[in-house]
């Protein structure tokens, strides 16, 4: 069980913080991992995604493919999540949103990440 966020920060019902677990709780993780710059975080190098640097990796035609890759290195040993959807749009020259649908243990969620 771990705390509840959204957008980045945790929610409380009053004074007392709301939880998440089982699908939900991985759910979050996963969000977690892809916003996470990957190496951002010393004591786990290996931890979070190389998303931000998406224009930089790969041309507009290829941006689908190369985030699809990115995704999966982000959540190697994730082993209960599998993404079904990935769509790139460019917002303007070198920001793009990455809108990314999973599921997790047959639930399905959504998210979105501004790159």
């Amino acid at each position: 069980m771990e705390l509840k966020l959204e957008n980045g920060a945790y929610l409380c019902r009053g004074k007392t913080p709301e939880t998440v677990s089982g699908a939900e709780e991985i759910a979050q993780r996963v969000v977690m991992r892809l916003t996470a710059h990957r190496g951002g975080f010393a004591p786990l190098p290996e931890y979070g995604s190389r998303l931000y640097l998406l224009s930089r990796l790969a041309r507009p035609g290829t941006y689908q493919t190369t985030a699809m890759q990115l995704i999966a290195e982000a959540l190697e040993g994730e082993t209960a999540v599998s993404v079904t959807d990935v769509q790139v749009t460019e917002l303007r020259e070198n920001d793009l949103r990455i809108d990314i649908t999973f599921t997790v243990d047959g639930q399905l969620f959504q998210t979105g990440i501004t790159v």
